[in-house]
């Protein structure tokens, strides 16, 4: 969805543009202390007021306050430094300053169009078609597992029988597995029916593995110990970098990009309704 992004920036720029531009501007209230000046721009507490997130405490706030105050500093040290070196004509911009107003209206009334009309529920058919008709452009960046990872104490009492039954597919061992590791382990998760990336489930070890992908390749288990700790890693399913990635692993990416181009038709479509409707009533011409 390129050009709502591109207003999205254009919107956030020109927000904070107007801001600055209103506390260099605003000198009409000398009874105030003001917070910080540079040359003749004075910058009042009243220009600010609106910084703060409700709910802050006094401590956060300074913090913001400070690092509003040395933005400001900083934007009006290079103001000044731009006014004095640049000529008369690349001053002027007034131009680019009615273009972005413009194109701020446009994409707040496009935001609110889309809020008023965007359907937001996809379908398992929409999801399963879209994915099947573009299956080449879902192509694995990194190894994904599902897996079960178990984190305990190596004085734990039932540390052995845990390490009997984590490496078991049978339903009885993993329900009692289930029942002791919920009880004695430090962390317990069972990932069998979702795919994760296999470096999110690194980031849990003590250490690395090496060639992780070949180790991956040959075996199925991994057991890790540091200094107070046993490390239980089961892969009970592996994908590798390359390969097609799962439908359950992009269902959320997929909706994320039918909505998309939902809003981007939406956009689309208004933006020929109005021109056609503009065309037909006479309301513009070009030479």
């Amino acid at each position: 969805m390129i050009k709502v992004n591109l207003r999205y920036k254009i919107y956030l720029s020109l927000v904070f543009l107007l801001t600055l531009l209103n506390s260099c501007n605003n000198k009409n209230s000398k009874e105030q202390r003001p917070l910080a000046v540079v040359y003749d721009n004075f910058l009042y507490k009243s220009d600010i007021t609106d910084i703060f997130p409700r709910g802050m405490t006094k401590g956060d706030s300074v913090k913001i306050l400070n690092a509003y105050v040395d933005q400001w500093i900083r934007h009006n040290l290079m103001l000044r430094l731009s006014q004095e070196n640049l000529t008369d004509i690349q001053k002027n911009v007034n131009k680019q300053l009615e273009d972005y107003r413009s194109s701020l209206l446009i994409f707040k009334y496009e935001q609110e169009y889309i809020l008023q009309r965007l359907d937001t529920a996809v379908s398992k058919e929409e999801i399963q078609s879209f994915y099947s008709n573009n299956i080449s452009n879902f192509t694995l960046n990194e190894t994904l597992v599902k897996a079960l990872y178990i984190k305990l104490r190596k004085d734990t009492p039932y540390v052995n029988k845990i390490k009997e039954l984590y490496m078991s597919n049978r339903d009885d061992d993993i329900k009692s597995l289930d029942n002791l590791a919920y009880q004695v382990a430090d962390k317990y998760d069972y990932f069998s029916d979702k795919w994760l990336p296999f470096s999110t489930l690194q980031r849990q070890f003590p250490y690395p593995i090496e060639g992780s992908e070949d180790y991956l390749r040959s075996k199925r288990s991994i057991e890790m110990e540091d200094g107070n700790y046993s490390y239980l890693v089961n892969i009970r399913s592996v994908m590798f970098k390359g390969q097609t990635s799962p439908l359950e692993y992009e269902v959320t990416n997929i909706k994320s990009i039918i909505i998309n181009k939902r809003k981007q038709k939406l956009i689309n479509d208004l933006e020929n309704s109005v021109y056609n409707d503009a065309l037909n009533h006479k309301k513009f011409q070009s030479f």
